[in-house]
């Protein structure tokens, strides 16, 4: 069947998602791969990490009030409803935060990142066979090594325009 492809949950992290609302010298070709791609997820807490950075961003004078309100507003449309869907393991759950704790010592990760993976590992579309295993996309180099060194397939955005399968 020539042109088909299989369908893959893109999970963003918080690097990812400011790209796609500030404008940053490399946030071209994560902004296409998402404006032309669906199936998007993030955990809450990334979501909140993306929120705190644009915070960071706007007390530090890079973007103005109004930017950083715009940006986070974005986020958070597209994360209720519309483009990025939020998959959440429970981190509240100790046997969960357990075994974010776990990843994140393993790969000298935050528990932002660490969450990311245990989400992508355990969460609601990890049971998909290995042709719609989900995809992180990030652009975090550290979170990109531990991905790929726990299975998971990873775009490093920041490193070409993206493998065949994202």
């Amino acid at each position: 069947m020539a042109g088909f492809q299989w369908a893959k949950t893109h999970y963003l992290d918080a690097s990812v998602l400011v790209k796609l609302v500030v404008d940053e010298g490399d946030c071209g070709p994560v902004r296409q791969f998402f404006k032309s791609n669906t199936n998007f997820c993030t955990t809450l807490l990334c979501l909140a990490e993306a929120i705190g950075v644009l915070k960071g961003k706007w007390s530090r004078n890079e973007i103005t009030a109004d930017e950083y309100l715009v940006a986070t507003r974005r986020l958070v449309i597209d994360a209720w409803g519309k483009r990025i869907e939020i998959d959440d393991v429970g981190f509240i759950n100790p046997s969960v935060n357990s075994q974010v704790e776990t990843m994140a010592r393993k790969h000298s990760l935050d528990v932002s990142d660490a969450l990311q993976l245990v989400t992508i590992l355990n969460g609601r579309y990890s049971v998909l066979g290995p042709n719609s295993a989900s995809v992180l996309i990030t652009a975090d180099a550290g979170l990109a090594a531990a991905a790929s060194s726990e299975g998971v397939r990873v775009w490093n955005c920041r490193v070409g325009q993206g493998p065949q399968w994202v």
